[in-house]
Protein backbone atom coordinates (compact mmCIF):
# COMPACT_ATOMS: atom_id res chain seq x y z
CA UNK A 1 0.00 0.00 0.00
CA UNK A 2 1.10 3.86 -0.49
CA UNK A 3 0.40 6.80 0.97
CA UNK A 4 0.53 10.46 0.31
CA UNK A 5 0.05 13.41 1.48
CA UNK A 6 0.24 16.37 0.08
CA UNK A 7 -0.52 20.26 1.85
CA UNK A 8 -1.60 23.88 0.92
CA UNK A 9 0.13 26.47 2.82
CA UNK A 10 -1.67 29.43 1.22
CA UNK A 11 -3.73 30.15 -1.89
CA UNK A 12 -3.62 33.51 -2.90
CA UNK A 13 -5.31 35.48 -5.65
CA UNK A 14 -2.28 37.66 -7.28
CA UNK A 15 -4.29 39.79 -9.54
CA UNK A 16 -7.60 41.40 -10.54
CA UNK A 17 -8.71 41.37 -13.41
CA UNK A 18 -8.37 45.84 -13.32
CA UNK A 19 -9.83 47.23 -16.28
CA UNK A 20 -10.87 50.22 -15.64
CA UNK A 21 -14.16 52.03 -17.43
CA UNK A 22 -15.22 55.80 -17.99
CA UNK A 23 -17.70 58.03 -17.58
CA UNK A 24 -20.06 60.87 -19.05
CA UNK A 25 -22.77 63.39 -18.80
CA UNK A 26 -23.66 66.45 -20.60
CA UNK A 27 -26.24 69.03 -20.08
CA UNK A 28 -28.20 71.38 -22.53
CA UNK A 29 -30.47 73.99 -21.72
CA UNK A 30 -32.28 76.34 -24.40
CA UNK A 31 -34.53 79.20 -23.52
CA UNK A 32 -37.03 79.91 -26.59
CA UNK A 33 -37.77 83.77 -25.62
CA UNK A 34 -41.04 84.11 -23.51
CA UNK A 35 -42.48 80.49 -25.10
CA UNK A 36 -40.66 77.80 -23.54
CA UNK A 37 -37.84 76.29 -22.23
CA UNK A 38 -36.22 72.56 -23.22
CA UNK A 39 -33.95 70.64 -21.05
CA UNK A 40 -31.63 67.91 -22.51
CA UNK A 41 -29.22 65.57 -20.16
CA UNK A 42 -28.00 62.72 -21.05
CA UNK A 43 -25.08 59.81 -19.00
CA UNK A 44 -22.97 57.23 -19.58
CA UNK A 45 -21.37 55.07 -17.22
CA UNK A 46 -19.58 51.93 -18.23
CA UNK A 47 -18.56 48.71 -17.00
CA UNK A 48 -15.02 48.99 -14.58
CA UNK A 49 -15.92 52.76 -13.84
CA UNK A 50 -15.75 53.62 -10.01
CA UNK A 51 -14.45 56.11 -7.99
CA UNK A 52 -10.82 56.53 -6.67
CA UNK A 53 -11.80 55.39 -3.35
CA UNK A 54 -13.92 52.32 -4.52
CA UNK A 55 -11.64 48.83 -4.35
CA UNK A 56 -12.32 46.66 -7.52
CA UNK A 57 -15.51 44.71 -6.26
CA UNK A 58 -17.24 48.35 -5.70
CA UNK A 59 -16.96 49.59 -9.50
CA UNK A 60 -19.78 49.33 -11.84
CA UNK A 61 -20.16 45.97 -13.30
CA UNK A 62 -22.59 47.35 -15.75
CA UNK A 63 -23.09 49.89 -18.40
CA UNK A 64 -25.52 52.07 -17.45
CA UNK A 65 -26.86 55.21 -20.17
CA UNK A 66 -29.47 57.11 -19.24
CA UNK A 67 -31.33 60.19 -20.85
CA UNK A 68 -33.87 62.63 -20.32
CA UNK A 69 -35.55 65.78 -22.28
CA UNK A 70 -37.63 68.07 -20.50
CA UNK A 71 -39.92 70.74 -22.01
CA UNK A 72 -42.18 74.07 -20.72
CA UNK A 73 -44.28 75.70 -23.27
CA UNK A 74 -46.76 78.59 -22.93
CA UNK A 75 -49.18 77.55 -25.90
CA UNK A 76 -51.02 81.06 -24.70
CA UNK A 77 -48.46 82.51 -27.16
CA UNK A 78 -50.00 81.31 -30.22
CA UNK A 79 -53.28 83.11 -29.66
CA UNK A 80 -54.24 86.92 -29.84
CA UNK A 81 -53.29 88.89 -26.43
CA UNK A 82 -57.06 90.26 -26.37
CA UNK A 83 -57.94 86.37 -25.80
CA UNK A 84 -56.11 86.20 -22.15
CA UNK A 85 -55.17 82.27 -23.03
CA UNK A 86 -53.09 80.52 -20.62
CA UNK A 87 -51.92 77.20 -21.43
CA UNK A 88 -48.62 75.73 -19.63
CA UNK A 89 -47.42 72.53 -21.23
CA UNK A 90 -45.14 70.21 -19.77
CA UNK A 91 -43.35 67.41 -21.69
CA UNK A 92 -40.41 65.18 -19.78
CA UNK A 93 -39.15 62.10 -21.04
CA UNK A 94 -36.47 59.53 -19.52
CA UNK A 95 -34.84 56.15 -20.77
CA UNK A 96 -32.67 54.31 -18.94
CA UNK A 97 -30.74 51.27 -19.96
CA UNK A 98 -28.63 48.82 -18.11
CA UNK A 99 -26.19 46.23 -20.14
CA UNK A 100 -24.92 43.89 -17.22
CA UNK A 101 -21.03 42.39 -18.31
CA UNK A 102 -22.05 39.12 -17.85
CA UNK A 103 -24.82 36.75 -19.22
CA UNK A 104 -27.53 36.51 -16.54
CA UNK A 105 -28.30 33.21 -18.03
CA UNK A 106 -24.81 32.23 -17.52
CA UNK A 107 -22.84 34.25 -15.08
CA UNK A 108 -19.59 32.59 -16.34
CA UNK A 109 -19.67 33.92 -19.79
CA UNK A 110 -19.30 37.40 -20.85
CA UNK A 111 -22.57 39.00 -22.63
CA UNK A 112 -20.55 39.98 -25.26
CA UNK A 113 -19.50 36.51 -25.81
CA UNK A 114 -23.08 34.92 -25.29
CA UNK A 115 -24.49 37.27 -27.99
CA UNK A 116 -21.71 36.66 -30.33
CA UNK A 117 -22.36 32.86 -30.19
CA UNK A 118 -26.42 33.41 -30.69
CA UNK A 119 -27.16 31.20 -33.57
CA UNK A 120 -29.51 33.50 -35.19
CA UNK A 121 -30.51 37.29 -34.51
CA UNK A 122 -33.85 35.56 -32.73
CA UNK A 123 -31.83 34.05 -30.63
CA UNK A 124 -29.45 37.07 -30.36
CA UNK A 125 -32.68 39.48 -29.44
CA UNK A 126 -34.44 37.16 -26.69
CA UNK A 127 -31.07 36.99 -24.68
CA UNK A 128 -30.66 41.03 -25.15
CA UNK A 129 -34.24 41.05 -23.88
CA UNK A 130 -33.45 39.27 -20.53
CA UNK A 131 -30.50 40.41 -20.05
CA UNK A 132 -30.72 44.51 -20.42
CA UNK A 133 -32.64 46.17 -18.29
CA UNK A 134 -34.98 49.09 -19.83
CA UNK A 135 -36.69 51.52 -18.43
CA UNK A 136 -38.72 54.33 -19.90
CA UNK A 137 -40.82 57.59 -18.17
CA UNK A 138 -43.05 59.65 -19.89
CA UNK A 139 -44.67 62.54 -18.44
CA UNK A 140 -47.10 64.97 -19.95
CA UNK A 141 -49.74 67.34 -18.43
CA UNK A 142 -51.34 70.78 -19.43
CA UNK A 143 -52.02 72.61 -16.45
CA UNK A 144 -54.91 75.22 -15.50
CA UNK A 145 -55.80 75.81 -18.95
CA UNK A 146 -58.05 79.08 -18.85
CA UNK A 147 -59.31 82.10 -21.18
CA UNK A 148 -59.24 85.26 -18.64
CA UNK A 149 -61.56 86.81 -20.54
CA UNK A 150 -63.98 88.36 -17.52
CA UNK A 151 -66.37 91.73 -17.13
CA UNK A 152 -64.72 94.08 -15.44
CA UNK A 153 -67.05 95.87 -13.81
CA UNK A 154 -69.29 92.78 -12.81
CA UNK A 155 -67.88 89.39 -12.85
CA UNK A 156 -70.95 87.44 -14.40
CA UNK A 157 -71.30 83.26 -13.80
CA UNK A 158 -70.58 82.61 -17.25
CA UNK A 159 -67.44 84.40 -17.84
CA UNK A 160 -65.01 82.21 -19.33
CA UNK A 161 -62.15 83.45 -16.69
CA UNK A 162 -64.05 81.22 -14.35
CA UNK A 163 -63.15 78.26 -15.90
CA UNK A 164 -60.18 76.39 -16.20
CA UNK A 165 -59.44 72.89 -16.84
CA UNK A 166 -56.30 70.35 -16.51
CA UNK A 167 -55.10 67.25 -17.65
CA UNK A 168 -52.62 65.05 -17.34
CA UNK A 169 -51.16 61.34 -18.45
CA UNK A 170 -47.77 59.46 -16.96
CA UNK A 171 -46.56 56.33 -18.28
CA UNK A 172 -44.07 53.94 -16.56
CA UNK A 173 -42.73 51.12 -18.69
CA UNK A 174 -39.99 48.41 -17.60
CA UNK A 175 -38.64 45.31 -18.95
CA UNK A 176 -35.67 42.86 -18.20
CA UNK A 177 -34.42 39.95 -16.70
CA UNK A 178 -37.68 38.48 -14.79
CA UNK A 179 -39.86 41.16 -16.12
CA UNK A 180 -41.22 40.86 -19.59
CA UNK A 181 -42.63 44.06 -19.02
CA UNK A 182 -44.01 46.19 -16.29
CA UNK A 183 -45.98 49.47 -16.79
CA UNK A 184 -47.98 51.48 -15.01
CA UNK A 185 -50.21 54.29 -16.53
CA UNK A 186 -52.42 57.29 -14.76
CA UNK A 187 -54.51 59.84 -16.21
CA UNK A 188 -55.92 62.40 -14.65
CA UNK A 189 -58.45 65.63 -15.93
CA UNK A 190 -59.89 68.22 -13.98
CA UNK A 191 -62.30 70.85 -14.52
CA UNK A 192 -62.88 73.84 -11.86
CA UNK A 193 -65.15 76.68 -11.98
CA UNK A 194 -64.85 79.96 -9.06
CA UNK A 195 -67.32 82.99 -9.54
CA UNK A 196 -66.92 86.02 -7.02
CA UNK A 197 -69.17 88.64 -7.87
CA UNK A 198 -68.34 92.37 -6.87
CA UNK A 199 -70.96 94.43 -6.61
CA UNK A 200 -72.51 96.68 -3.53
CA UNK A 201 -74.92 95.65 -1.08
CA UNK A 202 -78.70 97.01 -1.14
CA UNK A 203 -79.46 99.61 1.71
CA UNK A 204 -83.16 100.23 1.76
CA UNK A 205 -82.46 102.95 4.62
CA UNK A 206 -79.28 104.48 4.09
CA UNK A 207 -80.82 106.94 1.80
CA UNK A 208 -84.26 107.41 3.44
CA UNK A 209 -83.13 108.24 7.15
CA UNK A 210 -81.24 111.53 6.72
CA UNK A 211 -81.10 111.64 10.19
CA UNK A 212 -77.50 111.87 11.87
CA UNK A 213 -78.57 110.23 15.13
CA UNK A 214 -76.27 107.02 16.33
CA UNK A 215 -79.86 105.73 17.32
CA UNK A 216 -81.02 105.12 14.01
CA UNK A 217 -77.22 103.38 12.79
CA UNK A 218 -78.52 100.06 13.02
CA UNK A 219 -81.33 100.89 10.49
CA UNK A 220 -79.03 102.63 7.99
CA UNK A 221 -76.61 99.78 8.16
CA UNK A 222 -78.61 96.92 7.13
CA UNK A 223 -78.08 95.47 4.04
CA UNK A 224 -78.56 92.79 2.00
CA UNK A 225 -76.50 90.95 -0.35
CA UNK A 226 -78.08 89.27 -3.15
CA UNK A 227 -75.66 87.71 -4.27
CA UNK A 228 -73.62 85.38 -3.00
CA UNK A 229 -69.88 86.00 -2.37
CA UNK A 230 -67.51 83.15 -3.69
CA UNK A 231 -69.60 79.81 -6.02
CA UNK A 232 -66.96 77.25 -6.87
CA UNK A 233 -66.98 73.80 -7.88
CA UNK A 234 -64.52 71.16 -8.83
CA UNK A 235 -64.59 67.85 -10.73
CA UNK A 236 -62.02 65.58 -10.85
CA UNK A 237 -61.56 62.02 -12.80
CA UNK A 238 -58.37 60.17 -12.00
CA UNK A 239 -57.58 56.82 -13.06
CA UNK A 240 -54.51 54.51 -12.43
CA UNK A 241 -53.77 51.01 -14.39
CA UNK A 242 -50.88 48.88 -13.33
CA UNK A 243 -49.89 45.60 -15.09
CA UNK A 244 -46.92 42.93 -14.77
CA UNK A 245 -46.18 40.61 -16.75
CA UNK A 246 -43.18 38.22 -15.32
CA UNK A 247 -40.75 35.63 -16.70
CA UNK A 248 -40.59 32.06 -15.76
CA UNK A 249 -36.59 31.93 -15.37
CA UNK A 250 -37.47 27.94 -15.34
CA UNK A 251 -39.48 27.75 -18.49
CA UNK A 252 -37.92 30.69 -20.55
CA UNK A 253 -39.71 28.96 -24.00
CA UNK A 254 -43.22 27.48 -22.25
CA UNK A 255 -46.07 29.71 -20.93
CA UNK A 256 -46.37 32.74 -19.78
CA UNK A 257 -46.88 33.05 -16.10
CA UNK A 258 -50.28 34.34 -15.25
CA UNK A 259 -50.40 38.31 -15.79
CA UNK A 260 -50.91 40.70 -12.71
CA UNK A 261 -52.68 43.64 -13.22
CA UNK A 262 -54.28 46.33 -10.78
CA UNK A 263 -57.12 49.16 -11.53
CA UNK A 264 -58.55 52.26 -9.98
CA UNK A 265 -60.60 54.80 -11.65
CA UNK A 266 -62.23 57.61 -9.50
CA UNK A 267 -64.27 60.35 -10.40
CA UNK A 268 -64.44 63.30 -7.17
CA UNK A 269 -66.81 66.37 -7.24
CA UNK A 270 -66.94 69.35 -4.53
CA UNK A 271 -69.23 72.38 -4.14
CA UNK A 272 -68.78 75.40 -2.33
CA UNK A 273 -70.91 78.07 -1.59
CA UNK A 274 -70.20 81.24 0.48
CA UNK A 275 -73.14 83.97 1.31
CA UNK A 276 -72.98 86.54 3.60
CA UNK A 277 -76.59 87.64 3.63
CA UNK A 278 -76.21 90.58 5.49
CA UNK A 279 -73.55 92.40 7.16
CA UNK A 280 -74.23 90.31 10.09
CA UNK A 281 -75.80 87.29 8.48
CA UNK A 282 -73.12 84.51 7.23
CA UNK A 283 -73.34 81.20 5.83
CA UNK A 284 -71.24 78.53 4.25
CA UNK A 285 -71.57 75.31 2.55
CA UNK A 286 -69.82 72.99 1.59
CA UNK A 287 -70.43 69.31 -0.21
CA UNK A 288 -67.95 66.39 -1.72
CA UNK A 289 -68.49 63.41 -3.25
CA UNK A 290 -65.92 60.35 -4.34
CA UNK A 291 -67.72 58.17 -6.36
CA UNK A 292 -65.94 55.27 -8.55
CA UNK A 293 -66.32 53.85 -12.03
CA UNK A 294 -67.26 50.81 -12.44
CA UNK A 295 -64.59 48.10 -14.33
CA UNK A 296 -65.14 44.38 -15.16
CA UNK A 297 -61.89 42.75 -13.50
CA UNK A 298 -60.36 41.80 -16.50
CA UNK A 299 -56.92 43.42 -18.20
CA UNK A 300 -57.44 46.61 -20.07
CA UNK A 301 -54.92 45.12 -22.95
CA UNK A 302 -56.61 45.86 -26.19
CA UNK A 303 -53.95 44.24 -28.18
CA UNK A 304 -53.81 41.03 -26.20
CA UNK A 305 -57.62 40.72 -25.46
CA UNK A 306 -59.97 42.92 -27.56
CA UNK A 307 -63.52 41.30 -26.31
CA UNK A 308 -62.33 41.88 -23.05
CA UNK A 309 -61.30 45.91 -23.98
CA UNK A 310 -65.04 46.00 -25.54
CA UNK A 311 -67.02 44.94 -22.55
CA UNK A 312 -64.49 46.92 -20.29
CA UNK A 313 -65.25 50.37 -22.53
CA UNK A 314 -68.93 49.28 -22.37
CA UNK A 315 -68.92 49.10 -18.59
CA UNK A 316 -66.83 51.97 -18.41
CA UNK A 317 -69.25 54.44 -20.28
CA UNK A 318 -72.35 53.42 -18.86
CA UNK A 319 -70.85 54.37 -15.27
CA UNK A 320 -69.65 57.72 -16.71
CA UNK A 321 -73.23 58.69 -17.99
CA UNK A 322 -74.58 57.41 -14.22
CA UNK A 323 -71.85 59.87 -12.60
CA UNK A 324 -69.59 56.51 -11.38
CA UNK A 325 -71.36 54.92 -7.93
CA UNK A 326 -70.80 56.83 -4.91
CA UNK A 327 -68.42 55.61 -2.41
CA UNK A 328 -68.55 58.61 0.04
CA UNK A 329 -70.96 61.98 0.41
CA UNK A 330 -69.83 64.92 3.35
CA UNK A 331 -71.22 68.12 3.66
CA UNK A 332 -70.69 70.79 6.08
CA UNK A 333 -73.47 73.51 6.44
CA UNK A 334 -72.50 76.82 9.12
CA UNK A 335 -74.63 79.85 9.94
CA UNK A 336 -73.48 82.43 11.95
CA UNK A 337 -75.02 85.85 13.26
CA UNK A 338 -73.63 88.62 15.27
CA UNK A 339 -76.60 90.62 16.71
CA UNK A 340 -76.61 94.27 15.53
CA UNK A 341 -77.42 95.20 19.56
CA UNK A 342 -73.91 97.69 19.48
CA UNK A 343 -75.28 99.65 17.43
CA UNK A 344 -77.74 101.00 19.37
CA UNK A 345 -75.81 103.50 21.92
CA UNK A 346 -77.19 102.62 25.24
CA UNK A 347 -75.24 98.73 24.73
CA UNK A 348 -72.55 99.95 22.44
CA UNK A 349 -70.48 97.71 24.68
CA UNK A 350 -72.05 94.50 24.04
CA UNK A 351 -70.99 91.93 21.88
CA UNK A 352 -73.32 88.84 21.39
CA UNK A 353 -72.46 85.94 18.35
CA UNK A 354 -74.80 83.40 17.63
CA UNK A 355 -73.38 80.52 15.58
CA UNK A 356 -74.92 76.64 13.99
CA UNK A 357 -72.93 74.21 12.57
CA UNK A 358 -73.66 70.84 11.45
CA UNK A 359 -72.43 67.75 9.35
CA UNK A 360 -73.32 65.31 7.29
CA UNK A 361 -71.92 61.90 6.36
CA UNK A 362 -72.66 58.61 4.44
CA UNK A 363 -70.10 55.96 3.94
CA UNK A 364 -71.01 53.31 1.14
CA UNK A 365 -71.31 49.82 3.05
CA UNK A 366 -69.18 46.61 1.37
CA UNK A 367 -70.45 43.34 -0.62
CA UNK A 368 -70.41 40.43 0.15
CA UNK A 369 -69.85 37.81 -2.71
CA UNK A 370 -73.32 36.93 -3.38
CA UNK A 371 -74.22 40.56 -3.65
CA UNK A 372 -75.58 41.53 0.16
CA UNK A 373 -74.91 44.57 0.99
CA UNK A 374 -73.53 45.32 4.76
CA UNK A 375 -75.37 48.65 4.80
CA UNK A 376 -74.55 51.72 4.77
CA UNK A 377 -72.93 54.12 7.25
CA UNK A 378 -74.59 57.38 8.07
CA UNK A 379 -72.90 60.04 10.72
CA UNK A 380 -74.72 63.32 11.61
CA UNK A 381 -73.64 65.81 13.80
CA UNK A 382 -75.06 69.43 15.02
Amino acid sequence: AKSGEVWVNELRLKEFNNSGGWAAQGNLNMQLSDFGTVNVQGKYTSEGFGGLEQGVMQRSTDDDKTYSVTANFELGKFFPDKAKVSAPLYYSITKDEIRPKYNPLDTDMLLSDALDAAANKQERDSIENIAITKTTNRNFSLSNVRVGIQNKRHPMPYDPANFSLSYSHSHRYTSGETTVYEKEDEWRGSMSYNWTPVYKSFEPFSKIIKSKSKWFDILKRFGLNWLPQNVAFNSDINRNYYELQERDMDDLGGEKLPLTFSEQFLWNRDFSLRWDLTKNLHMNFQSATKAEIEEPYTPVNKDLYADHYKAWKDSVMTSLRHFGTPLDYNQTFSLSYQLPINLIPLFSWVNSDVKYDATYGWARGSDLEDGTSLGNTITNNR
